[in-house]
Formats: C-alpha cells, structure tokens, sequence
C-alpha cells in the first residue's frame, strides 16, 4: 500500500515536500487555506544550494527558464557610491550555478505544477490533531473532516501553530526591531542592478527580474526615524537615497507594496519533528532575512523526502535522520542571518563609518577570503 502524506501550508516549503514525498511513491495531499497560490513577498534569489534542491526535485530546468541569472552584485551608500561591486561569474565557477532571480509566484507555479491533479486543495485550513505515535497514525483536521496519515508536514509559516503546539513552552518569536516594505515594480528606462544600499538603520536591496520587472525590498530598523516614516511607508526614509531609488518607489504607488515587521525565533527549537509530525521551512527555523530562507526550506523538502524515501524505514526513523540533518545547518545560518543584518542595520555614525571602510577595504582581499564565507550558505548539496 502507498504510504500517506498530509502537509499543512502550499507556500514554497509545502509545496516542495509535496513534490518530493510525491516522487518517492507517497500519496501526498496539501491543505493550503488561501483560495489561490500566494504571490506576496514579490521576487526572489535562488541560489546554488537551492537550485541544487530544485534539479533534485526534477525542477530546475524549469526554473531556470522562468529565472533571469545575477551577473553582478555589491554594497552602495545612499549617494550611490559603491563600497564593494563583484562580477558573480565566480559563483557558478565555485559551486557550480549561477544565482538567479523570478518573482516568488513563478517558482509557486513550477512547483505546484509537479504535483498530482488534485492533490492540492485551496481554501481549506488544516491543523493537527494527534502527532500519532510508532504504531498509530497522525491526524489532521482538515475543514470539517479529521484525516489520519503516515506522516504530517507542518509548514504553516512563521507563525506556525504545529510549531507552538509541538514546544508548548518555548518562547516563540521576538521581534527584531525592523519593518520592510517589498514590491515587484516595471524597470522599464531604470536599468537596475542587483545591489544593497546601507544607511544608518536603513538599507534597500534591489533584484532585477525577468519581463522588465525589479523587485526592491526596503528595511528600517526602528529607530526614532523608522518610526517618524512608518506611516509613509518607504519613501520618507529612502526617496532622497541614488537612482533609481526614488523611481522606484515612485512607481511602487500604483502596485501591491507588502509590508512585515521582521520577526525570528529566540531560540533554535530543540527537534524539529514530533511522533509522525515535521516541521519545515518557517515553521522550523524562522530567521531574519539575510541567508536565502526560501532555499533553505527547498533544502528542506529535498532532506525530508530522501529520508523517507526508504521503502523499509520507519517513520519515525526517517523523521528522526531528517531532524539531525536539518538543525545544526539552520541553527548556524539563523545566527548568521542575525549577524548579518546587525550588521548592515548599524545606526551610530561611528559604527556605520566603520562598517563602511571594513567593507571597502574587502574588496582588496583574495577571492579565497573574501567570498569563501559564501560557503556556509551555499555549499549544501542533496543526500545520495
């Protein structure tokens, strides 16, 4: 008999599981409680380590096609001035891709394109019911009917209630002091290039798209002058910072502007599964922005799928290899992440004059130095 699969949320962590648990034999079904694929959080980067997870999920070629590659990168200062520029040519040299961009809803679409007809289900929220046990089944409610199934996926986002139901007395999440603001706008007569911006609590990353479109996320610590351009939105803060800043904040008045307050988990939690229930994505390892979130949850489909692709493991045993796979890998880059963003979101002129000329001075370095601290986040590659 097929084994079942019941995975709660159809955002990129779900709907990639569902993909991979569907390739190794499972009979999979996805409770997504949005009537339609969500298209918020605008464009997106994949990188090496996430394209990896795609080619093993069957769907690179895909993406690839619907992706436009980052040629070039780097750090500017809200005059424009670059602090550190880099032709990405070497990262498909060193691991082997390029990094490429597409708005989140056309990676959406490829991957739930993978799916079995029917085995996703818009509108209908799920929940668990019993994390079942060795020998007993796991079971969900899903709308008005409880569902028993071999093993349940839980990836219902940063605000997971499988998450608070599986560690009842962790602290949760805490906010990290910053908002951002994200948008898909036209880049027709901007010419963008892929960049961060840092000022003092504030920095603005640009991501050119495919189809004449660019993606531009702004973040602000919430400082006394956060708070003063909250209720403006971006442009009080960022509308004064280089070209095409303020073009593009200027045409984001006519699109869909999606606005976060930047959360993370106090602490890594101390497993990630529960009798026949796994976390996955947000759900397991909410982090700050900095490290690829997304390719680490496509990380984590692939991971998940492997261990329970073996026809003569236990799920138990599967969910247990998964969850030693997965939590030291996503507890370093959450304290990366963190680091990262401490960093990039300095206010004190002192500390941001510092942070400038260290960055600067990077770009004298050896490739080996400079770009190998790229490693931890995108060395990862599929288990055999």
């Amino acid at each position: 008999m097929k084994r079942s699969a019941h995975v709660i949320g159809g955002g990129i962590a779900g709907l990639a599981t569902a993909v991979a648990l569907s390739r190794g034999g499972w009979t999979v079904r996805v409770f997504e409680r949005a009537t339609t694929l969500r298209a918020t959080g605008g464009g997106i980067g994949i990188t090496p380590n996430g394209m990896r997870a795609l080619d093993a999920l069957g769907l690179g070629d895909d993406v690839r096609v619907r992706a436009v590659v980052q040629s070039e990168g780097g750090v500017r200062v809200p005059s424009g001035r670059w602090l550190a520029r880099s032709e990405l040519g070497f990262v498909e040299r060193r691991y082997g891709d390029a990094i490429r961009a597409l708005h989140r809803f056309e990676l959406l679409s490829a991957v739930a394109a993978a799916l079995p007809p029917g085995a996703l289900r818009f509108g209908t929220s799920a929940e668990v019911v019993s994390f079942g046990t060795a020998t007993a089944p796991a079971v969900i409610r899903a709308g008005e009917s409880e569902l028993e199934a071999d093993v349940v996926v839980a990836a219902d986002g940063i605000h997971s209630a499988t998450r608070h139901r599986m560690h009842p007395h962790h602290p949760g999440l805490r906010s990290t002091g910053a908002v951002s603001w994200r948008c898909v706008v036209p880049s027709d007569g901007l010419a963008p290039v892929a960049a961060e911006t840092w000022g003092r609590g504030l920095r603005l990353s640009i991501l050119p798209l495919p189809r004449r479109r660019v993606h531009f996320s702004a973040l602000a610590r919430l400082t006394a002058r956060g708070r003063a351009g909250h209720a403006g939105g971006p442009a009080p803060l960022f509308g004064h910072w280089h070209d095409p800043i303020p073009a593009l904040l200027d045409r984001a008045r006519e699109q869909e502007l999606f606005f976060d307050r930047i959360e993370e988990l106090v602490r890594p939690l101390g497993t990630f599964v529960a009798g026949r229930v796994a976390l996955v994505g947000d759900a397991a390892h909410a982090m700050t922005p900095n490290v690829g979130s997304a390719n680490l949850a496509l990380e984590d489909a692939v991971e998940l799928g492997s261990a329970l692709s073996g026809a003569r493991t236990t799920p138990g045993a599967a969910l247990a290899a998964y969850d030693i796979a997965r939590r030291p890998r996503t507890a370093r880059l959450a304290t990366m992440s963190r680091w990262m963003g401490r960093v990039a979101e300095l206010s004190p002129l002192p500390a941001v004059a510092a942070r400038n000329a260290g960055v600067w001075l990077g770009g004298f370095l050896p490739e080996s130095v400079s770009r190998g601290s790229m490693d931890a986040m995108v060395s990862w590659t599929p288990p055999r």
